[in-house]
């Protein structure tokens, strides 16, 4: 690919990746990616930009992907930190605090203990990157990219997202042109983030190629010589450099007459030269190649010689002779000069041969105690054959994999043991492994799974805990009739065993109905019933209470004593610790609506216990609610960021039209609109799936819809959605969750139905206070306030005190613009300028923008001079602000808190630097004080 020393045509690139390496070390960190076809010259490219890394100080870890190891997990990173972590001292400051749970992903031993899952994972490695990086600036290199194992690839997609800050330079190279393979859209994920720099590499130009053929055979070389072989290369460095070599090898005279020898070798001239030499080398030095092409890069010693079928001191002569041919590297770990080269070798063999090859890799492998992994990467490659031993083996890897945190490996694995056909209670158990396996990534696939296994299974305990996690799967994918029919055969199945997986059963048979399309015979009075009995300590009882006190949260109950039974449900913490995605969700979701303050704590613990039991459909199911909940409290950058994650998560296997796609895209919708993001608001909307008219799902993405409506002054439409909804198989009486009346009255007031508007408003503020939040409250006032003529400004004073000191902090600032805005009309402007100016202060903290601007003109009109600043002192923190400064005064450093909060040292940072000018101080150690004292503005 170059002279002894020289690079052709790269010192634009070379340049730049000077500059980037320099910039990482002032804390703009950047993922390069240098991309190209084979041979184009990325990897001399890379190792530039690692010569350039170490001479500014970098400490320069290396890996390189695999077609052999592709289904590695975590190969790559292992690479990366392998070495260093075998150094104590070092290993004890990389894989400390948070790092801690990386340890899985090195430790050779196998263990039964249950897995962190691969949230939790992905967060140790990054800390171990963070770890690292303490000890000075550190470089990641990275060499095809496109064949690194996917578990590696989400690592770097989730380190990429945090470098901001960090002194740390992620260098990588990888063919883009390869749809086929399957880990082509994470890279292209990793490509389309903001950290990412994408260095594409061209051929050389016509001169490029003559300087090049000129530096490598003569100076003298004819330029209609060096046109033909551009011609026949196409200016591929490596395709160039092979060329050259095989004339040589040929004594052609790099002269015009024998330009015409050129179009015998051409594109072909890589394997044509590989194997020409390797035909002219010892039958050991083929053995040993082929060995090593079977194998991949690093294969170890013992295990070549095995497989080639030679003793330790022939394979390392073998490998001494084939690194003179230019075929293996000189320098550890063992592998080619280059992936054209290994396939040239590998290749050679037939698609029969390869398979054998890689049958008797695995067996040499397991026979000398290679990790399960290991030896099922090979078995990857063999055509399936009924092979009891490759089942059992694909199997061991598949369990290992989940108990490391990695289940997409573990599927992998598991549906490849599957395929080699065991047979009778083996075949029970690997498709009951599978579906479990498939619950923490793919729902679809796992109901599916579940579905083929779930009557197979002899036990009836088995069989109900297949119920349960197939009924789960359902009930987030499918019609909900499917989820309620698996629940209603497994509660038949045991009526008189297992009572508490009974009751778990039973939750999701009833929390179904909330899905629509199905009716569950006498579901309210069970429900009742539950309430009744009262506050359970078994945890399938307690889901059951949780879906209880949802229900009666809904449809009728008031919010201090629903919310004291969601609490008292949640109390022992089993719920949280074991079903956080679901019974403790429904319990959070109860606090949530009555606008209690335990709601953010509890999707704390909550999603700390999704990450510990590697469930994404928890991490995601947690992610929605939490975003909803902030949303509720008008905590808006909060709510869009937890909302705009759950709905990437939702779009990763719950199926394209789950009934959950709709209450991620409402949700977020309901943000957007608050956030004055109209555009956005429509986008998010247009994701909604397809839920069942009958469903909450369809009822939230129709509230949505119609909030869109209203917020762009279309009365008439918003008018007629609302009229034209479908009923829902229970409608609602709290307007806290769906308050169609207030809705179809701002449309009729934008139509000019004043009337029937405040009619409507008095039977929702009715309902309001019967439920008794302070959200639903003040909003059913405010809205009444804002359209009656005679007591509007006593209504807006009552929802400006009844939302003062509860969490709904954004509908406290629209009754306090609301009523600003009255008193202004009515004549009083200077006394309508406080209630605007805290208003506006706000709705600016919440991050309403529309409602700020609101605000402001009302205030401008008023004879107001706003202020664009934020409201200063305690008071003006933001949620995520306030934890961090009570973790700062209390003496946590920032890693710490970075750790305890699952974000960056450099997010941290950031918020540090508002907390400080928003309370007017100027160091830590003003913090306790600071925070003890009095708001001002």
């Amino acid at each position: 690919m170059s002279a002894p020393g020289r690079l052709f045509e790269r010192d634009s690139e070379s340049a730049l990746l000077d500059q980037l390496v320099h910039q990482s070390l002032d804390g703009n960190a950047v993922l390069v990616l240098l991309e190209g076809p084979p041979g184009i010259g990325k990897s001399s490219l890379l190792a530039v930009a690692r010569e350039k890394a170490d001479a500014a100080g970098f400490g320069v870890l290396a890996a390189r992907g695999s077609e052999v190891e592709r289904e590695l997990p975590y190969g790559v990173v292992r690479q990366l930190f392998e070495t260093q972590l075998r150094d104590p001292d070092r290993g004890e400051r990389w894989l400390h605090g948070s790092a801690e749970v990386a340890k899985r992903v090195f430790a050779p031993e196998d263990d039964h203990e249950s897995a962190p899952g691969p949230f939790g994972i992905l967060h140790g490695l990054f800390w171990l990157t963070v770890n690292a990086a303490a000890d000075g600036p550190l470089c990641l290199v990275i060499d095809d990219l496109q064949w690194c194992d996917p578990a590696s690839l989400r690592f770097l997609a989730y380190l990429e997202r945090r470098l901001e800050g960090l002194n740390v330079l992620v260098a990588t190279a990888a063919r883009m042109d390869d749809g086929d393979l399957p880990e082509s859209g994470l890279l292209i994920d990793i490509l389309d983030d903001d950290a990412a720099v994408s260095i594409p590499l061209a051929t050389l130009s016509e001169e490029g190629t003559a300087d090049m053929v000129r530096a490598a055979v003569a100076d003298d070389a004819e330029s209609e010589f060096c046109s033909a072989c551009h011609r026949a290369t196409g200016g591929n460095p490596l395709l160039l450099r092979k060329l050259v070599t095989a004339l040589q090898e040929e004594n052609v005279r790099p002269d015009s007459s024998h330009a015409t020898e050129i179009g015998k070798f051409g594109p072909r001239a890589v394997s044509r030269t590989v194997l020409l030499r390797l035909s002219r080398l010892p039958s050991d030095a083929v053995a040993v190649a082929r060995a090593i092409a079977v194998l991949g890069d690093g294969a170890s010693l013992p295990v070549t010689a095995a497989l080639a079928g030679l003793d330790e001191d022939r394979v390392a002569a073998a490998t001494r002779t084939l690194a003179a041919a230019d075929i293996l590297r000189v320098e550890d770990p063992l592998g080619f000069v280059h992936a054209l080269v290994r396939d040239a070798v590998y290749l050679d063999l037939s698609a029969s041969e390869r398979d054998l090859w890689h049958q008797r890799a695995a067996q040499k492998l397991a026979g000398l105690g290679a990790a399960p992994e290991v030896v099922a990467s090979q078995l990857l490659l063999v055509s399936p054959r009924g092979d009891a031993w490759a089942a059992e083996a694909l199997r061991r890897a598949g369990l290992r994999a989940l108990r490391r945190g990695d289940p997409e490996s573990a599927v992998s694995y598991l549906r490849r043991a599957l395929d080699e056909g065991p047979a009778g209670s083996d075949q029970v158990g690997l498709l009951w492994e599978l579906g479990s396996a498939e619950a923490r990534i793919d729902s679809e696939a796992s109901a599916e799974r579940l579905r083929e296994v779930h009557d197979r299974l002899d036990d009836s305990l088995q069989r109900a805990l297949a119920a349960d996690v197939l009924a789960r799967s359902l009930l987030w994918t499918g019609p909900a009739r499917d989820a309620v029919a698996v629940s209603q055969h497994a509660v038949t199945e045991l009526q008189k065993t297992h009572a508490d997986q009974r009751r778990a059963l039973e939750a999701i048979e009833l929390y179904a109905v909330f899905f629509g399309g199905i009716q569950v015979p006498n579901w309210q009075e069970r429900l009742a019933d539950v309430r009744a009995a009262g506050v359970p300590d078994r945890l399938g009882a307690q889901m059951l209470a949780a879906v209880a006190a949802w229900d009666w949260a809904l449809g009728g109950g008031s919010a201090q004593e629903c919310s004291d039974f969601a609490l008292a449900v949640l109390a022992d913490g089993s719920l949280l610790a074991r079903d956080p995605g679901f019974g403790a969700a429904v319990a959070g979701a109860v606090l949530a609506l009555a606008d209690h303050n335990e709601a953010l704590p509890v999707w704390d613990e909550a999603m700390s216990a999704s990450r510990r039991l590697g469930s994404q459909p928890s991490v995601c199911s947690v992610n929605l609610w939490r975003g909803w909940t902030w949303l509720r409290r008008g905590e808006l950058h909060e709510a869009e960021t937890s909302l705009r994650e759950a709905n990437e998560q939702l779009q990763q296997g719950f199926g394209n039209n789950g009934p959950s796609l709709a209450y991620g895209a409402a949700f977020l919708t309901q943000t957007l609109i608050e956030r004055g993001d109209f555009a956005g608001a429509r986008r998010a909307l247009a994701r909604r799936g397809h839920p069942n008219p009958q469903s909450d799902g369809d009822g939230l993405v129709r509230r949505a819809g119609v909030a869109l409506l209203l917020a762009e002054g279309r009365w008439l439409e918003a008018h007629t959605a609302v009229a034209s909804r479908p009923g829902q198989l229970h409608e609602y009486a709290n307007p806290a969750w769906m308050p169609w009346r207030s809705l179809e009255a701002r449309a009729l007031a934008g139509l000019g139905q004043l009337d029937e508007a405040l009619a409507l408003l008095d039977l929702e503020l009715a309902a309001a206070r019967g439920w008794g939040a302070p959200a639903a409250i003040g909003r059913a006032l405010r809205l009444l306030g804002t359209l009656r003529p005679d007591a509007g400004q006593t209504l807006l004073r009552e929802a400006v005190t009844a939302t003062e000191i509860s969490p709904a902090r954004l509908e406290h600032a629209k009754a306090l613009v609301a009523l600003g805005s009255a008193v202004r009309r009515s004549g009083r402007r200077s006394e309508s300028r406080a209630p605007l100016g805290r208003g506006l202060e706000m709705a600016s903290r919440c991050g309403a923008t529309a409602l700020a601007e609101t605000a402001r003109a009302e205030l401008y009109a008023a004879g107001g001079r706003p202020r664009r600043e934020a409201l200063t002192g305690p008071t003006s923190l933001t949620p995520s602000e306030q934890r961090i400064a009570n973790l700062a005064a209390q003496g946590h450093t920032t890693r710490d808190i970075a750790q305890t909060l699952y974000v960056t040292p450099r997010t941290v940072e950031g918020h540090l630097t508002n907390i400080y000018r928003k309370l007017g101080i100027t160091a830590r150690t003003a913090l306790p004080d600071a925070l003890a004292g009095p708001s001002t503005t």
